[in-house]
């Protein structure tokens, strides 16, 4: 085994992380997800400008009621004891935006086409079960340490990476090299946004080469950090070159890039080849999307061991062997061998959580995705079920509320300062919401020990109604605001007396009426209520705010899409290796279609951003993402508001996994497909 010290990635920091995705089930291509839209690997140019994209499909059939199966019927689950009949049922509460692969990791990046889609693509390396490891995938070993070169009088970074051999496509066409080289070509050269380039950064990739069918070489145009190859390049999902190379090469005729980008993501599939344990094969608008198991899975059969000495060991009888971080030995925290042991998946679309959850109760699903989790009272609902098991996991995520930031007067400091002194989120998810959200003050999840900073500026936290109104007026005053009628206390500072009337801003104009998007309480309610009580507080100061409850794919196309909104609450599912950071805040990712939708600018945190992009070494890197959650604590480009912990519940009179302990859920792993066993 070549002997390359990756353990500063994964045997000390990595190891203290529980898992995200599985593998090889799922290889890890979207490492970063939104609680609904998804970033991925390493997002960093999460989001190369473009504008025209076509917006997400809207001509969906109606969602099934309450309590109801989905418009169109779905196939009934078999319980005879060949494995190709099970049936794994799963259901979801939101439609699909697109079937295209290119499309789901660009533009239309929701967690609801991760669910279904992910996991069909190989990637070089991934990350192990529970412990975080970092480990091949594609990859037959590690890559060579990074070498610099001189290539044609350029002075250029490289790695070689083996390939396992005996990977097939479903169509039965080997994975090789010239995968990879044609999937990051054509995502440098029609320059494709959304999480793309988060994968494939043009500052830092060159091109890549075939040296032949299982030996990769990787060309970096500078040497390239833990984000843009370790987190980044590494864990790129690569597609069919065999499918895709005829459609890509019609793209390139279509005219300039951006007409090029719309011909490449309008392309609708049909039988695309898979690599993963299960191949997409149908989609019923508004009623269910279905998935069949890939007999050509090369992992299939495959045994993973992790050792409580740290080693990592997996093989497949007469395919390969591979262990690292130690030799395997004594106690095993985990093991388990990689199906499919469905012949099928199938994903209801249900209208609501409820929905959902009646048709877990009457066993028509065997588990149900949702990023947020159940709702407490939901929660209770199942708890004491026969033949229904409920677990809790530390979630990978966040939820906040941000700006538009091309407009008056969310650029100024002082007006989100005083936004965020405004909301008192102890208020909120303790008393009314009962505790079942955790407040937040910094871009990384607390369960997320290694990254997180408990030393951030908590703006507003254990301030008294009162103090919070006397501040926030005191910040947007020193900052140049006036009011015709300032706002006045009660006595007892419980409550506001007079409302705030007339503000105008420093430049003397009238505080424009601004709108907050945020999802409906059909979707989730815990951050409605957030909504509705920060147009409250806001109002109360006489900042002229009005809660808009809405679809969530209108809010992604409002805000992502199309940059049309004043504030928006949204919310993030996240990455072990918080590079997401220098993605959703970088400038350079604030054009249509990138992660920094809100058009955040600062010239300071580029240079933070930057840095940690360039960082190889972990510690450093950890220094560095602390710097970074101190500054945007306090400068705001996210007012972040609460997590939740993530509970779900699955049947478990009729399905079981290896494994249920784990950071994000089992919903991180997309509900393991390919790991669920039937009873």
């Amino acid at each position: 085994m070549t002997s390359v010290k990756l353990t500063i990635l994964c045997a000390s920091l990595l190891s203290m992380f529980v898992l995200l995705g599985c593998r090889p089930e799922v290889v890890r291509e979207e490492v970063v997800r939104e609680v609904e839209v998804v970033v991925t690997a390493t997002p960093a140019p999460g989001a190369s400008a473009q504008t025209g994209q076509p917006s997400a499909p809207t001509d969906r059939a109606p969602d099934p009621t309450p309590g109801q199966q989905p418009a169109v019927a779905t196939p009934e689950t078999s319980t005879a004891g060949d494995v190709t009949e099970n049936v794994y049922q799963l259901g979801i509460s939101e439609d699909l935006t697109t079937t295209n692969y290119w499309t789901y990791l660009g533009p239309d990046g929701t967690i609801w086409n991760s669910y279904v889609l992910g996991g069909s693509k190989p990637s070089l390396y991934s990350y192990s079960a529970q412990r975080y490891d970092w480990v091949p995938s594609l990859a037959e070993d590690f890559p060579t340490p990074l070498a610099e070169e001189t290539v044609a009088g350029q002075n250029l970074w490289t790695t070689e990476v083996p390939l396992k051999q005996g990977v097939k496509w479903s169509d039965g066409n080997d994975v090789t090299a010239e995968d990879f080289v044609f999937t990051a070509h054509t995502v440098a050269e029609l320059e494709l946004s959304g999480n793309w380039p988060s994968i494939v950064d043009s500052e830092y990739f060159d091109h890549a080469e075939a040296l032949d069918p299982y030996r990769l070489k990787i060309y970096f145009k500078q040497k390239p950090g833990l984000a843009r190859w370790q987190f980044g390049m590494a864990f790129m999902p690569i597609l069919s070159k065999t499918y895709w190379e005829p459609v890509v090469a019609e793209a390139k005729q279509a005219g300039d890039v951006i007409e090029q980008q719309k011909v490449l993501y309008a392309h609708v599939p049909e039988s695309e080849p898979t690599a993963g344990g299960f191949g997409f094969t149908r989609w019923e608008r508004g009623a269910y999307a279905e998935k069949e198991r890939n007999s050509n899975y090369y992992f299939a059969d495959s045994v993973v061991a992790l050792y409580a000495n740290g080693a990592y060991a997996e093989s497949k009888t007469g395919a390969y062997e591979f262990t690292a971080y130690g030799e395997p030995g004594g106690d095993k925290t985990l093991e388990y061998t990689v199906g499919p042991y469905a012949g099928s998946a199938i994903y209801s679309i249900y209208s609501s959580q409820d929905a959902t959850v009646l048709a877990l109760k009457k066993g028509d699903i065997d588990f149900m995705l949702n990023p947020l989790g159940l709702s407490r009272g939901l929660q209770e609902q199942l708890e004491g079920e026969d033949g229904l098991a409920v677990i809790e996991n530390a979630s990978d995520g966040m939820r906040y509320l941000s700006f538009n930031f091309r407009k008056e007067p969310m650029g100024n400091k002082a007006f989100r300062q005083a936004v965020a002194t405004l909301i008192d989120k102890e208020f909120l998810t303790s008393t009314v919401l009962q505790g079942v959200a955790i407040p937040m003050y910094t871009t990384v999840p607390e369960g997320n020990r290694a990254w997180y900073n408990p030393d951030v500026p908590l703006i507003g936290k254990g301030l008294s109604r009162g103090e919070r109104i006397s501040q926030a007026v005191q910040l947007l005053k020193d900052a140049g605001f006036t009011w015709e009628t300032e706002p006045r206390i009660s006595e007892d500072g419980r409550f506001v007396e007079q409302a705030g009337e007339g503000l105008k801003m420093p430049n003397g104009e009238p505080m424009p009426a601004m709108e907050i998007l945020a999802p409906s309480p059909g979707y989730d309610p815990l951050r409605s209520t957030f909504a509705i009580w920060i147009e409250r507080w806001l109002n109360e100061v006489g900042i002229p705010v009005r809660a808009d409850l809405t679809g969530f794919n209108l809010i992604v196309d409002k805000v992502f899409t199309r940059q049309d909104f004043d504030m928006w609450i949204l919310g993030w599912k996240l990455t072990a290796y918080p590079d997401y950071l220098e993605a959703f805040f970088h400038s350079r990712h604030s054009g249509l279609e990138g992660h920094n939708a809100g058009g955040y600018n600062n010239p300071e945190f580029d240079r933070l951003a930057d840095r940690l992009l360039a960082e190889t070494d972990l510690e450093s890197a950890r220094q560095q993402v602390f710097e970074m959650q101190a500054f945007l604590a306090e400068d705001l480009p996210y007012v972040v508001l609460f997590d939740t912990p993530l509970v779900e519940a699955y049947r478990s009179g009729q399905v079981d996994y290896p494994y249920t302990e784990t950071w994000g859920g089992l919903q991180s792993a997309s509900g393991m497909p390919a790991l669920v066993h039937f009873k």
